[in-house]
Formats: C-alpha cells, structure tokens, sequence
C-alpha cells in the first residue's frame, strides 16, 4: 500500500484562473527550438540524411516548437522572444526571429529587420536565415529600401533572402557585382539566375575572370544555368589550371562532360591538395571509368569513406552489413590519432570493406554498359535524378539540384536550403514536366535558350495552412464550435495542444505520496502528470469542480459563448470501476489473511467490513448529488444550462454522452450542448487503487500507468444549426459506435479485440469514404498490457483497414492516463490539428477502452472549407 499525506478539502478557491502562457515552457519550446534548429541545418547537408527523414525528423520538430512559440501570444513575444533577439547564438536568434515572422503584425516585423543589420554575425545571420524561411510580403519594400543603401554585409544578406523568396530586387545587379565584396557579389551571381534581365552580360564575363576562386565559381554556375557560351572554355581551363577552388569547376565538369572529360579528373587524383575533391567529382560524372581509381582509393584510410561514397552514387550500392566496417567508439583512453576524424558531414560517411565492395563489384559490373553515364546504379536520365532529389542523401542534393536547373535551362531551380516540405511539394509538381524536357547530353552541347520562368507576385502562404475538407459534412454529423481544457501541460485548450504536438510531457513527484523500493527498501515518491497550481490542496468533489471550471472557462474565452441559445451539459465521469476492484481486492486478501491467522471468519470486524460500503459507491453519490450544481456555479455559463446530466463511463462514457446530446439536439430540447469529461487519478485513493491492483507505474513496475489530471469539454451543434448561423467550426463529428466485452479486466481472459474490432469497423465502414481520407489514429493506451494486448489484436483483426500503416497519436505520453477526460481530449487535439495545418488528413479515428469491457470510437473530420 501507498503511503500518503494530503490535505483533503471540497471547497472551491475564490483565485481567479490564470490562463496566460507557461513562461517555464515557452523557455523550453525555445530552447529546444534552438537545438532542433541545428539538426535541421546540419541534416540539409547530411549523408546519412533523406529529405523525407529530415521532414519527419529535426524540421518537424522544429516547427513544432516554432508553431508554440507563435502561440504563445503576447506574453511570450515580448518576455521571451524579443529579449532573445539580443543572443549571440545564430540558432536562438534564427527561432525567435522566425516566431515573430510566422506571428504576423508590423512589430514582430520590425524587430526582425532591426536585428537583421546588427553589427554582431551570428545575430544577423540568424535573422537572415529566419527571413530565408519566412516569406513576409509587408517585409519587401523595406528589404529593396536596404539593398540599396546599407553596408555590403547587410546587401549580401538582403539579396539572398529576395532571391530564396523569388522576388525582383527592384534594381540592377550590375553595380553591386561592381563594389569588390566576394560575398556581395556571389549573392548577385546567385540573384542573376532568378532575374538574369538585372545583370549584364558583361557583367557576367568580368566575374567569370574574377581571380577570386569563390566568385568564379559561382560565376560558372550561373553562366551554365544561363547558356552562356562561354562557360564550358572557362571550366575546362579552370580545371586543367589546378588553381585555388579547384572543387568548383570540376565538379561542373563532371556533370556535364563526356567520357574523356572524366580523364581530367583521374589526373587530378594523385595529387594529394585536389584528392578529396576529385574523389567527389568522379561519383558525380557516374562514368564506369571512375570505378576503379574509386576502388583503389578505397584502400586509403584517409579518403576511405569519400571514395566509397562517390562508389555508391554511381552503382547505386548500398554499404551496409558486412560491406561496412564499424567505427570504433571513440574513449577517453583512446590515443589521439595522427590524423583526426574530419568534422562535418564527411564523419557520419560509413567505412567501407574494400575487398567485400570489389568482389560485389565483379558480379555487378556486367550490368554497367562503359559508355554510359550512371546515377545511384541507374542509367542517367529524369525519373533517377528526380529519385535522387527526392530520396537520395542530403549531402549530394546541392549539386543536383544545380544540374537540374541547367538541365532544364533554369526553368526548374530547386533551393535546398528551404523547409523540407517546401521541396517536397515543389519536387511533387515538376515530376511532369522534367520528365518531358530534361536534356541529357554534354553541357557543351545545351541549347542556348532560357527557360526562366517569370517570377509571380508574392504571396505570404503558411507552411501549415488549415486543414479542411471540400465536401459537407454527412447528413446527422455533429459541428464543434467550441473547444476547452485544462490539463498539466496549460490552462487552455490552445497551449495544451501545441505543447504535446512539441512532444512535451511534465510528470512530477506527487506530494505527500510514496512508494517503497523493493530493492532498495527507500521510500520513492510516486511520478504522475498533476495540475498542482490548479488543484492543490482540494480532493473529491472539489477538485474536479476546479478542474472543471478552468476548462469551462477557457471553452467560454475561446468560444466567445454567450447567452441566447438553449444549452446542454453533459458530464462524464470516472466509474470508480477501479476503486471497487481494488477495494475488493484488499477485502479478499484480507479475509486470507484472518484464515490464515485463525481468526474467526464470521468476526464482528469481518462483518462491519462487509458491510460498509465501497468507496466507489460513496464517491459516486457524492458527484451525482453536488458536482454538477457546484461546476454550473461557479462556472457561471452565459445563459444558464436547460438540460444537464452525469455519465459514469471512464473513457468510453464520453461517447455514451455525445450520444445523449446527439438526441437532445435533434429532439430541440436544446440548442447547443458542452460534452466532456473530468478526472483525476492523482488522487491518493486512485494511486491506492491502481498500486492495489499493480497498474501504477513505479521504479519497480516499468510497464504500467502514470496517472494524471484532465478536464476537457466541446461544444457541439447540428452541422446544418451551425452552418445556418455562419458559426466558426473546428470539426465535425460524423460516426460514432460502441460494443462491450462480456468479460472485464480481471477476468484473467486474454484480450482478443474482438469489441474494439467491432466499433473500429463499423465506424469506418459508416464513412463516406470508407476511411480513405482517415490519416491518424488517436489510440487510448496509458501503459497497461491489457489495452495495448486489446489494441494488438484489434490490429490484426482488422485487415480490410490498414491502421497498421497510419501514425498514432497516444495521449499518455504527453497527459497520462486521464480517463474520463480522454475522449474529449482526443476531439480538442483533432481540431486544433486541422485548425494549425499539421493533421496528415482530413480525419481522424479515436478509440476508448473502458475497464469493465466498454469499448467505443468516434471519428472527427475537418471542417468544411468555405
């Protein structure tokens, strides 16, 4: 049993709930902002990266941050964000600056800009890139203003951000390239493949002689994505010179040479200042000639990885098993080697096994024609250069994408340097089009003509915008047009949310309670996700009066409920399903115990035992007589509630509700009704119960529950009510079931899914759809075996809907266990995630499992777009 101090009280606090933003997280989402922001930026040049993993990995986490930041109001902007513009950390500044962006309004704007010509590097660099990402077109005129006038510094940065944005500088390029700063005049070369009309020729043909090797470069690759005719005589000279940025040029020639072109690039390989490089420009001219100086090269500890690299680009080999040789893990004691393991993206390379990748060769090498050109093991052309853009490592995409655009005589230029996403929606639209007009043959030969599209008028478009559904809502299905909760991760609905798309969880040590540890013998406290600011100090029924109400009053803050309508309340409630059980329990043991001792077992204590009733019993008679008079109280809805009433059902009993108002509004008894639930399983008799019956996770017990706190509620309305007074809709609610297994818990009986299969499938099947447009799955596991045994099964069961291959959404990770708050939960985080853009589809199945055998699930779809 639980050891426990707790102050127990049912009245209620005369504070007022604090609703403004967590300062304690909104630090953290910047924090982890700034971290996730560096994965992000070393991922976009990562070999072991694809754009699709660094999508679902580093950027979304990032945007998730970002997107709570935004959120975070006010408040946060002006405590947390602008006071962080002041940091020297490029990635801190970089987030701040990009949450002020994604904010909107001319004062976010204005500090962004101000911060962006500071004279400290990693500051404006960090505003610059935010810019890079976050298109503002109230920001435009502001940036050609600076462009014209500012240091060369700020110039520099000022054109690279037009030009990710695709936007006219407004000006003519020439003078700039004309103020001898290389960094300035890189950036205009990068400009003049967008906008070619705003340099000069001439212009063009000085930077091409430019003794300054990154300027030169640069100069190639434009002169080649622009046709000009002198590009290829530069390049070849540039190579066979040997000089400074050697890399540049050849790796140009390497893209776009024939057969003996590649013989410039094998002389180059024995000299040991142009050895990496040629190594890497040898993988991207895919030439069979390559592969055996790749081979031999292989053998080389120093350039091992970068030679087995540019191997698999043009075999397509994969080094992976006993192709590759683990790296030994560096130590403390471990001597320092001569030459140390190169920093940057080189490090993460694999280590090839020589003479395991000859002897894959020798069988592979019949499928490789001498004369053709090789992309990742496939004839060169535009479905394998698209493959690699798309899925291909992160590393070599840069130079791809350049090839590309020359290819297509700049009419497809793919910046890499953009969100993930971006690219991807980008590389999804061009499919079509390249493969119909890439050109293949020597850059030599290119045709002259330009192919730049015109740029089109800027438009700010969220990365993330609402996810909505183009066809009504089915005949009966229910509009939420309100959404409230308070939970451990913040006092509303809004914070809440974004807080567990971030992945945030709170658990604490929950006062007054402990555990002993079974090896140990030391008394640890229990972990659980509590609200002790909101419900300290109060138990029973006036904690969830106090839960109640904050989620109360948030619905009515974001709502902006009034009186007029006729409103139902609907209330679910724990069943004290576990309570009983383990009082049960206890009175059974101890019954064995008597036996065992020899006491009598028809004893006076016995008796009273027996007699007296459960604690589930009397807490139960305690809410249905004074809960529900108390939360409508003090919560003082606008207008009063006509139609209340208490549902006893765990999580399965939010459903039970919903039904019960589905029939009060078609009945017109009422016109609106709130749904939802509260618990509390932080409660000492609730840890006693599930330390009782071994659910409660503890240091000793890895699987099971962690118990937390949770008042939710949803305001529900007739689509066709709703649509007819123009409300604004988060979702719609539009199938519903329920089934129940004969059997509970504890019956000892395995877990088949054979009532969690049946409402997963009738509510699919009741779809439109039939589930085609159903993306994510909110699954209510809190960490007991028998639901995820249930949830396993149901699975298998369910062939004709592969739930399997979705992504799952679980609330215990980021709440607990909050039981009969759960099912209006799942509805808050399903509409906010269509609300801010990250929901995968336009529907979203969740399902509840209830500990006497209830079984039932609900589908919520985005609203109907106007």
């Amino acid at each position: 049993m639980l050891s426990m101090e707790a102050h127990r009280s049912t009245g209620a606090s005369s504070a007022p709930h604090d609703a403004s933003p967590r300062m304690d997280m909104a630090r953290d989402f910047l924090s982890d902002a700034a971290f996730f922001w560096v994965q992000r930026e070393q991922g976009l040049v990562a070999p072991d990266y694809t754009l699709q993993e660094l999508l679902e990995g580093p950027e979304q986490r990032l945007l998730a941050c970002l997107d709570a930041l935004v959120l975070g109001g006010p408040t946060v902007h002006r405590k947390l964000l602008r006071p962080a513009l002041a940091s020297e950390e490029l990635e801190t500044v970089a987030c701040a600056c990009s949450a002020l962006l994604m904010q909107g309004g001319a004062e976010g704007l204005d500090a962004v800009l101000t911060t962006l010509c500071v004279d400290v590097e990693p500051t404006s660099q960090g505003a610059a890139r935010a810019l890079e990402l976050t298109r503002r077109v109230d920001a435009v005129s502001r940036l050609h203003a600076l462009l014209k006038d500012d240091t060369p510094v700020v110039q520099t940065r000022v054109l690279d951000i037009l030009t990710q944005w695709e936007t006219d500088p407004a000006q003519d390029l020439d003078g700039l390239l004309a103020a001898s700063d290389a960094p300035l005049a890189c950036a205009v070369l990068r400009a003049a493949r967008r906008f070619p009309a705003r340099l000069r020729v001439s212009s063009l043909d000085r930077a091409l002689g430019s003794d300054v090797p990154e300027v030169r470069n640069t100069a190639l690759e434009t002169a080649f994505l622009l046709g000009h005719p002198g590009a290829w005589s530069t390049c070849v000279e540039a190579v066979r010179r040997r000089g400074p940025g050697w890399g540049g040029p050849a790796a140009l020639l390497a893209l776009g040479g024939d057969l003996q072109d590649v013989n410039l690039l094998l002389q180059a390989l024995p000299e040991p200042a142009l050895r990496r490089d040629a190594l890497w420009a040898l993988g991207l001219s895919g030439r069979v000639a390559a592969v055996g100086p790749l081979l031999e090269a292989m053998r080389d500890e120093a350039v091992a990885p970068l030679a087995a690299e540019s191997f698999c680009a043009i075999t397509g080999l994969a080094l992976t098993g006993d192709l590759s040789v683990p790296r030994e893990a560096w130590t403390p004691d471990a001597p320092e080697e001569e030459e140390p393991t190169p920093l940057g993206p080189e490090a993460e390379l694999p280590l090839p096994e020589p003479q395991r990748v000859e002897s894959w060769w020798k069988q592979a090498q019949s499928h490789f024609p001498p004369q053709g050109r090789y992309l990742a093991g496939k004839p060169f052309g535009a479905e394998p250069l698209l493959e690699a853009l798309t899925a291909g490592p992160m590393r070599r995409r840069a130079t791809l994408a350049l090839e590309l655009a020359v290819r297509t005589q700049g009419a497809w230029q793919l910046s890499t340097g953009t969100w993930a996403l971006r690219q991807w929606k980008v590389l999804q639209s061009m499919g079509p089009a390249v493969r119909g007009r890439l050109a293949l043959g020597s850059f030599r030969a290119l045709p002259r003509t330009l192919a730049v599209p015109e740029a089109l008028p800027m438009k700010d478009e969220p990365l993330f915008p609402p996810v909505f559904r183009q066809r009504p809502p089915p005949p009966g299905a229910l509009a939420v047009t309100g959404l409230g909760l308070v939970s451990s991760l913040g006092d509303g609905v809004v914070g809440s949310c974004a807080a567990a798309r971030v992945g945030v969880a709170r658990p604490g040590a929950l006062e007054g309670t402990s555990i002993v540890d079974e090896d140990s013998g030391e008394e640890l406290p229990i972990t659980g996700h509590a609200i002790p600011h909101l419900t300290q100090g109060f138990s029973g029924v006036g904690r969830l009066v106090r839960l109640g109400v904050a989620a109360l009053t948030d619905l009515v803050h974001q709502t902006g409920l009034t009186a007029g309508p006729r409103t139902g309340l609907f209330l679910n409630l724990p069943s004290g399903f576990l309570l009983a059980a383990a009082e049960r329990h206890a009175r059974e043991a101890a019954k064995r115990e008597a036996v065992a001792s020899g006491q009598e077992e028809d004893s006076g204590e016995a008796e009273v035992s027996e007699e007296e009733p459960l604690l589930a019993e009397v807490l139960r008679e305690q809410y249905s007589r004074t809960l529900l008079p108390r939360l409508l109280a003090q919560a003082a809805l606008p207008g009063g509630v006509s139609q209340e009433e208490l549902f006893f059902g765990d999580s399965p009993g939010f459903v039970t509700a919903l039904r019960a108002a589905e029939r009060a509004l078609r009945s017109g008894a009422v016109e609106r009704c709130i749904v939802g639930g509260i618990d509390s399983l932080v409660e000492p008799e609730w840890l006693d119960a599930l330390e009782e019956l071994r659910l409660l996770k503890t240091p000793n017990r890895p699987v099971g529950l962690m118990p937390g706190e949770c008042a939710a509620f949803v305001l529900v309305e007739k689509a066709n009510a709703a649509a007819l007074r123009g409300a604004s809709v988060h979702a719609h609610i539009d199938a519903m079931a329920s089934a129940s297994e004969p059997t509970h818990m504890f019956s000892g009986q395995t877990h088949l899914g054979v009532a969690l299969t049946s409402v997963l499938a009738e509510v699919l099947g009741s779809l439109e759809d039939r589930g085609r447009e159903t993306g994510l799955v909110f699954a209510d596991l809190d960490g007991t075996m028998q639901r995820a045994q249930d949830w396993g099964y149901a699975q298998v069961r369910l062939e004709g809907f592969p739930l399997r291959e979705l992504p799952t959404w679980y609330p215990a990770d980021a709440w607990g266990g909050v039981g009969a708050a759960t099912g209006a939960l799942a509805v808050c985080m399903a509409s906010r995630s269509f609300a801010r853009g990250h929901a995968p589809a336009s529907g979203i199945l969740a399902w509840l499992w209830g500990w006497a055998g209830e079984r039932t699930a609900l589908h919520v779809r985005a609203p109907t777009a106007r």
